[in-house]
């Protein structure tokens, strides 16, 4: 299914924004960055133990080389891959969403 997350004007580029979406009885909460002239989002969940990535709604933390940081036990993960490069989930992913643009809008696809 198709979900609309915000206008892309609202989207500023280089810093990870989140959002929720309520699929059937549950939330699901997605992180979106825009950099590089591209969008890229992941679900916001640690594959490690299945923590959120932002350590306050909404805010995250980076390395000096904009890798995004687990706040609970600081596994490191490519921002562009969603592959982790360090920490307890070595080798291991966080799961992709599929964005699309259209008509001004960003809109997250969830299989």
């Amino acid at each position: 299914m198709t979900y609309k997350l915000d206008k892309i004007k609202n989207i500023s580029a280089d810093i990870w924004h989140e959002f929720s979406i309520q699929l059937d009885a549950k939330l699901i909460s997605i992180m979106l960055i825009y950099t590089r002239g591209r969008y890229r989002a992941f679900k916001n969940s640690c594959p490690h133990q299945g923590r959120r990535m932002d350590y306050s709604l909404g805010k995250f933390l980076l390395t000096p080389e904009g890798n995004i940081v687990c706040p609970a036990h600081g596994a490191e993960f490519n921002s562009d891959s969603g592959l982790c490069v360090n920490g307890p989930c070595l080798g291991e992913s966080l799961q992709e969403v599929q964005i699309e643009t259209n008509e001004g809008f960003v809109f997250a696809i969830i299989e």
